[in-house]
């Protein structure tokens, strides 16, 4: 967020308050906002498949057997090709959401590289900031790409948006903003989070990730080695509001039918209730089926 929107939506909450300013920002959203339109056609796309894994990069993961996983409809955020068995799930999303991603850096280009060939037959949603790198180094030819474009964040579950023929007005990271939210557009009824620990701040030295290192960008590896100037307050600020996105997030779904559930092994994420992620392959499970009702 820049410096002038945050002043900007911080004078609005002074002046007329969250709840108007979240109503407000609500109607310019529809009225004026637009995301991608080529993702319309994907609106209840699979409904037919009912569950869905939605995967983010926790610790956690680093010892999952995600095998299993090749059968099912899994969408992942960011990195997710270090994992180990990346490769033999096929997942068939990949989200990025953080414009530090697409800068026109040459990092940017090797990192986005890697996915291309680590990851060659699946499908992206990523930022459009990314639309001009995407088109200068023509990264991700011949895959379905589509862009979401960042709104107004809302703070009411009623107006919780998982329309993604407009701006996104939800979460604060790839996974809440995007990864999840996809999932219920695509029409899934259960879905299923691994990978989500959310355990950011429980050693700023340590690596929030299932990997240490990033090799194109390092500020990422901890709290502690993030160079962008954004603080421990910062970081409680975002955090805070990453798990109001999570909670806001199970409300509107609930209200929509749709069943999120977290499978994640540990972490710190209670907006959600718990299932093991053992059950969901025990041929006694009482998750619903991965396949397509006939």
């Amino acid at each position: 967020m820049t410096s002038v929107k945050k002043v900007i939506l911080e004078t609005a909450d002074w002046v007329v308050g969250p709840n108007t300013r979240d109503i407000a920002g609500d109607a310019w959203r529809r009225l004026f906002g637009s995301g991608d339109p080529e993702m319309r056609p994907l609106k209840n796309r699979f409904s037919n498949h009912r569950r869905c894994f939605v995967i983010g990069n926790g610790p956690s993961l680093k010892a999952m057997d995600l095998r299993s996983l090749a059968n099912e409809f899994t969408i992942g955020a960011n990195s997710f090709y270090k994992h180990p068995h990346a490769a033999s799930i096929g997942l068939k999303f990949l989200c990025i959401f953080d414009p530090h991603f697409m800068l026109d850096e040459s990092r940017s280009v090797e990192w986005h590289r890697t996915i291309e060939r680590e990851l060659p037959n699946t499908s992206l949603v990523i930022h459009e900031l990314a639309r001009p790198l995407v088109a200068k180094y023509r990264l991700y030819t011949g895959r379905s790409v589509y862009y979401a474009r960042a709104g107004f964040q809302t703070r009411r579950a009623a107006l919780v948006d998982f329309d993604f023929c407009r701006p996104r007005n939800i979460g604060m990271t790839t996974g809440s903003a995007i990864a999840i939210p996809l999932a219920v557009y695509l029409g899934f009824k259960e879905i299923c989070l691994i990978g989500f620990d959310c355990n950011w701040l429980a050693d700023t030295g340590a690596s929030y990730h299932f990997y240490d290192k990033h090799e194109q960008f390092p500020e990422f590896d901890s709290i502690a080695k993030d160079g962008r100037g954004i603080g421990y307050e910062g970081f409680l600020n975002i955090i805070r509001r990453e798990f109001e996105s999570h909670r806001l997030i199970r409300s509107k779904a609930e209200s929509l039918g749709v069943r999120i559930v977290n499978a994640t092994e540990g972490g710190l994420l209670d907006a959600y209730p718990r299932a093991s992620y053992a059950s969901y392959f025990s041929p006694q499970s009482e998750h619903v089926s991965s396949l397509p009702e006939s």
